[in-house]
């Protein structure tokens, strides 16, 4: 089962689709897939990284961006992810499959419906991203590595 619908949610014609919040952190944090070996400050080398951190932060933090305008469709395919990480795409499905309301199999397994979701979320966590660099003296925040790991070492509880 999971063979099957991993192969139908990576399928070419099974792009993520994104609103302006995903765009806005995108830009802020993402350097352009093609300028891979250009050295900045940007802590994420590839577009799918961004939005899966997006998804991510919106997952944990229950941010979800039910209905947004998710205009921004034609960047990259789901399969990015997949063979970037296949870890992390499997976690992105299953986040989302634990999120969806349905009364069958059908429902649950839609894999249009299973990407909205995940692209609700990354909405959801990239304007939660925003809101913390709009809080005073947190302008900055993400701007160096160390923040993300500080980040992460938040989440965990030890």
């Amino acid at each position: 089962m999971k063979e099957k619908l991993f192969a139908e949610i990576n399928k070419e014609s099974y792009y993520i689709h994104y609103g302006e919040n995903v765009l806005k952190i995108r830009n802020l944090f993402s350097r352009k897939q093609e300028n891979d070996g250009k050295q900045d400050d940007k802590f994420f080398s590839k577009y799918w990284q961004v939005y899966a951190w997006a998804a991510i932060i919106g997952f944990l933090k229950d941010k979800r961006e039910v209905g947004a305008d998710l205009n921004n469709q034609r960047s990259f395919e789901f399969v990015r992810i997949s063979n970037g990480s296949e870890q992390i795409a499997s976690a992105l499905i299953l986040m989302a499959i634990s999120k969806i309301e349905a009364t069958t199999s059908s429902d649950i397994l839609n894999p249009r419906k299973i990407l909205t979701i995940i692209s609700e979320y990354a909405e959801g966590g990239a304007k939660h991203i925003l809101e913390i660099r709009q809080t005073p003296g947190y302008e900055d925040k993400f701007n160096n590595a160390d923040d993300y790991f500080y980040e992460i070492s938040e989440r965990v509880k030890f």
